[in-house]
């Protein structure tokens, strides 16, 4: 749905009217604007992404409200899709279409009790469906032409190495998430991002409504707790192989 519509302004006029939080918001744009600069108060975004979860969720003009918490965030669903294509061999295509649907499901579901940065969740949760999907997809079609085809090889060009591709990444985020989280805490998804994705502090930042500089204040503080704990013990420091590939092989730990 739209937001420039005749129903979607009036919607946007009783939503208006009824939640303070917008007051200074005349029209959607000037709100989707506001989500999505660099800056701006980080907590009055995730306060208003989280109030357009819950009428999403109650299905209250839900079309309207999901057209907004999707432009909302587009600067980090944007991310997932250039990521996607860099490291899968999918088709653009293919790659909207997992995100559009992950991202409808994990607002559908999302349990706002337990987020403590929707924008993140929202993005990052998007992010692993994709993933899960797409690995899914792949496998389901390579597992149908080898059933197909008998004892002997695929005849048709599958990407086959992308499932494996796929599999090997998701499983790679996943152990270090695991590793990351009891060390780091809030800083996981940070590192995550800028180890393991390659990405850089503005791309960072952007996808998860952070300044560039507080994205890097808050890497290498993280990266300096790593540091000093492999000094003090170094021979119960075992991290993750794509730990070591990253951080370890620039010096950064």
């Amino acid at each position: 749905m739209s937001i420039r519509t005749a129903e979607a302004e009036r919607a946007y006029r009783l939503l208006r009217r009824n939640w303070a939080a917008l007051t200074d918001f005349e029209q959607p744009e000037s709100l989707v604007a506001f989500l999505t600069a660099r800056e701006g108060d980080s907590h009055v975004k995730d306060a208003v992404l989280a109030g357009l979860v819950t009428l999403t969720q109650m299905r209250a003009e839900s079309g309207f409200f999901t057209a907004l918490l999707w432009l909302g965030v587009w600067p980090g669903l944007d991310g997932v899709y250039r990521r996607c294509l860099r490291r899968l061999r999918v088709s653009p295509a293919e790659v909207v279409s997992a995100i559009a649907a992950s991202f409808l499901g994990l607002v559908t579901r999302v349990n706002l009790s337990s987020v403590q940065r929707v924008a993140a969740t929202l993005v990052l949760g998007t992010e692993r469906d994709v993933l899960k999907a797409l690995s899914k997809e792949r496998g389901a079609e390579l597992h149908g032409v080898l059933a197909a085809s008998g004892s002997g090889e695929p005849q048709l060009d599958l990407p086959t190495p992308s499932v494996s591709l796929v599999l090997s990444f998701e499983s790679e985020v996943e152990e270090l998430r695991a590793w990351l989280r009891p060390l780091v805490g809030d800083d996981t998804e940070l590192l995550v991002s800028v180890l393991l994705y390659e990405e850089g502090y503005v791309e960072v930042g952007t996808s998860l409504g952070l300044a560039p500089a507080a994205v890097r204040k808050r890497v290498q503080r993280a990266l300096s707790r790593l540091r000093k704990m492999k000094k003090k013990m170094p021979g119960k420091f075992r991290c993750p192989k794509s730990l070591r590939e990253s951080a370890f092989s620039r010096g950064e730990i």
